[in-house]
């Protein structure tokens, strides 16, 4: 699970890529902890949840479609869940969401 999501290179790119940088410990939790603290928006979890789909979908698209594996698409496809969640916000979280999708990817 560490490599898949937070230690291989794909992996640290995607979280590179929406502004977070991976610290490396064995501990989990601590791991977690500190994306939270680079972070710092109450909707943290939604965040590390939707990379981590991300990151899994680029990772079955290379082995089950032979789509070669690109931290880009990754983005891509963060940003596209993230829209479609957004959309099922509560209007007064709306608009932060958005304007800190928009900044940070």
């Amino acid at each position: 699970m560490d490599h898949l999501f937070l230690e291989c290179n794909l992996a640290r790119n995607c979280w590179a890529l929406i502004g977070l940088s991976v610290i490396s410990s064995p501990d989990l939790i601590q791991r977690f902890e500190t994306f939270k603290a680079q972070i710092v928006k109450n909707f943290f979890i939604e965040i590390i949840i939707i990379i981590c789909r991300s990151i899994w979908t680029i990772r079955n698209d290379a082995i089950f479609r032979g789509i070669p594996p690109d931290s880009l698409r990754g983005l891509e496809i963060f940003r596209s869940i993230f829209k479609q969640i957004l959309w099922r916000t509560k209007k007064k979280y709306f608009l932060a969401i958005e304007l800190w999708l928009e900044q940070v990817v």
